[in-house]
């Protein structure tokens, strides 16, 4: 089992839709969301997507009203938190938040095999005793490379995918 990792779509659907479709590709049926979608629009096309997301705000998610509201209510695959989530998946504990400096503590307390961040827009991916610390980048592109991340279960390993190069 293989789960995609994204951060920091920041509005830029065209990547946004190349991510979503190597997922889809790939047979990644969970994805991990670490904030940032901006406006509801990200969260539409996430939900129309199908793929089961489990997702946290960030600093820059503007009109969390309706991105809630399209969680709750339209789209049963946006699994939304607040600004931090554990979720268990296959026999494997992961935290998730939108800020590196909160995943950081949480992947240095030894508690999560998986911590997941964003926020900075740079991929950041190290391995901090036996927890993986994961920061895929960023979606946007804004800080060059876009990107996100598919860590394998089977494998223990984790993947750094350039969006820019994906057909």
């Amino acid at each position: 089992m293989k789960i995609g990792i994204y951060s920091d779509i920041h509005d830029h659907i065209s990547n946004l839709e190349k991510t979503l479709q190597y997922f889809k590709n790939h047979n990644i049926e969970h994805t991990f969301f670490c904030g940032d979608f901006c406006s509801p629009i990200p969260a539409k096309v996430i939900g129309n997507s199908g793929i089961l997301t489990y997702c946290v705000f960030g600093n820059g998610d503007a009109d969390r009203f309706t991105i809630q509201h399209l969680a709750f209510n339209k789209y049963n695959n946006l699994k939304l938190n607040s600004e931090y989530a554990v979720i268990e998946l296959n026999s494997k504990k992961i935290a998730m938040t939108h800020y590196p400096f909160y995943a950081n503590a949480l992947a240095k307390s030894g508690d999560y095999d998986l911590v997941l961040c964003g926020h900075t827009h740079e991929s950041n991916i190290e391995l901090i005793n036996q927890t993986w610390l994961i920061n895929p980048g960023e979606v946007m592109g804004w800080k060059g490379d876009a990107s996100f991340a598919v860590y394998d279960f089977k494998t223990n390993a984790v993947n750094l995918v350039k969006i820019n190069d994906l057909p």
